[in-house]
């Protein structure tokens, strides 16, 4: 939310407040007075501290990649290690005097020169450059580090690491998914919700998604997938991992709708897509196939979570019919491919509109800003997409951009009074 719009709500609540006698006006200044100063201010120290650790880390880092063989292999390691436990040690003195912020930035400090430390043990000895062990190590102490501390700072450090560990691994062999990314992948998110850090779990789903978007060849060509069956396989992960959050959103609200935006974005993202015509290879439809097995597999967890939703009144029932008819539509996509690919944008345009619609109710009902938002800024792009497909080409070029110019105008204005209008009618979210 932002600072302006935020403080204005602030304001109308704590006058609320005064009048029900829940604050006191000396209180209420007090609490507005807080809340007017800029985060950017209040954590600027922090920010400055963090900064300065991963400055010494690249310090460290610089120093031993440099040659500088007139030191004795003894002495470069006593000097590493020994910079590494006085962080440390300074991390826990600085937490024992109640200044949290520059402790996490002495742990952050720490764990950079813990890698420094695995680069110089690699060049001492030899140990070839791109093994990815190494990388594995520091990931592997730093979501301890998370873990026991515990440290927010350590644990986005962590994530970044198995990332690139993944990575390193996956380059060794790119025909082979990489599958114990999963391991730490898991570990990362545990911490995240341990440590109640919003945060730190979008970056432990975007590091999912890039793990998807790496080794998505290598699941295609390991387990003979045709493109367009993983492509649906994607999608489908995504509706239950949507379900998924909306059945445990009264556990961790916090964290259920951040991974509901990002089941979203990927679901919609993908359907749009189905619209394209890329060359697909040929599909087979048979129940042989391990793609379509795959996506049956994810349609029967699918229904099962909408079922559970269902029963639980966790849902509506029209917005099951939403999230069911993006299952079921993406299911037939390779068969309405095959059958008749000349029909594909057709359908999956007019689709993806209605569905876009829909998602503007779906954020309605359940007090979603984002939703909300989200499925104007879809409707809206799919309209522009149609306009530059379609008018294009049949339109002169003035009149093509004037009428173009007049209709995007006026479907702007209308768009957005009613985004107003609806994002109003769920307040309450953010």
């Amino acid at each position: 939310m932002w600072q302006r719009a935020y403080l204005r709500k602030l304001k109308s609540d704590i006058d609320l407040w005064i009048e029900r006698g829940w604050v006191t006006p000396a209180n209420a200044e007090l609490i507005l007075k807080s809340a007017e100063e800029r985060p950017s201010a209040r954590r600027m120290p922090a920010i400055l501290a963090i900064l300065g650790a991963v400055l010494i880390g690249f310090a460290a880092m610089s120093f031993v990649a440099a040659n500088w063989n007139e030191i004795p292999k003894l002495v470069k390691l006593i000097m590493i290690f020994g910079a590494m436990w006085a962080a440390w040690i300074a991390a826990i003195m600085l937490e024992k005097r109640n200044h949290p912020a520059y402790a996490q930035a002495a742990v952050l400090a720490g764990l950079a020169l813990f890698g420094a430390g695995i680069m110089l043990i690699a060049q001492i000895y030899h140990i070839v450059t791109d093994d990815p062990a190494g990388v594995l190590a520091w990931a592997i102490a730093s979501l301890a580090a998370a873990l026991l501390l515990p440290s927010r700072p350590a644990l986005a450090l962590g994530v970044l690491l198995t990332v690139i560990w993944s990575v390193f691994a996956w380059q060794l062999d790119d025909t082979v998914p990489h599958w114990p990314f999963w391991i730490l992948w898991a570990v990362a998110a545990f911490v995240a919700l341990r440590l109640a850090w919003g945060p730190g779990f979008h970056l432990v789903l975007i590091a999912g998604i890039v793990w998807q978007a790496v080794n998505a060849e290598a699941i295609s060509n390991g387990f003979g997938i045709e493109p367009a069956w993983l492509l649906v396989f994607v999608t489908l992960e995504a509706l239950v991992i949507w379900l998924a959050a909306i059945i445990l959103d009264a556990r961790a609200p916090r964290f259920a709708a951040t991974a509901q935006a990002y089941a979203m974005v990927i679901a919609f993202v993908l359907f749009w897509t189905l619209q394209l015509e890329p060359p697909l290879d040929e599909l087979k439809e048979d129940a042989t196939n391990a793609g379509f097995l795959l996506c049956i597999a994810a349609a029967a967890i699918l229904v099962l979570l909408l079922v559970l939703a269902l029963a639980r009144g966790l849902i509506e029932r029209r917005n099951a019919a939403g999230i069911a008819v993006i299952a079921l539509m993406s299911l037939a996509y390779p068969s309405v491919q095959a059958w008749n690919a000349l029909l594909v944008p057709w359908v999956y345009a007019a689709l993806f509109l209605a569905l876009a619609a829909w998602l503007v109710s779906y954020g309605t009902a359940r007090e979603s800003r984002f939703a909300v938002n989200f499925g104007f800024i879809a409707f809206g792009a799919e309209l522009l997409w149609l306009y530059f497909e379609t008018l294009g080409t049949l339109l002169d070029t003035a009149l093509f951009f004037a009428a173009g110019g007049l209709l995007l105008i006026a479907g702007a204005f209308i768009m957005e009074r009613m985004r107003r209008r609806l994002v109003a009618k769920a307040g309450g979210a953010s």
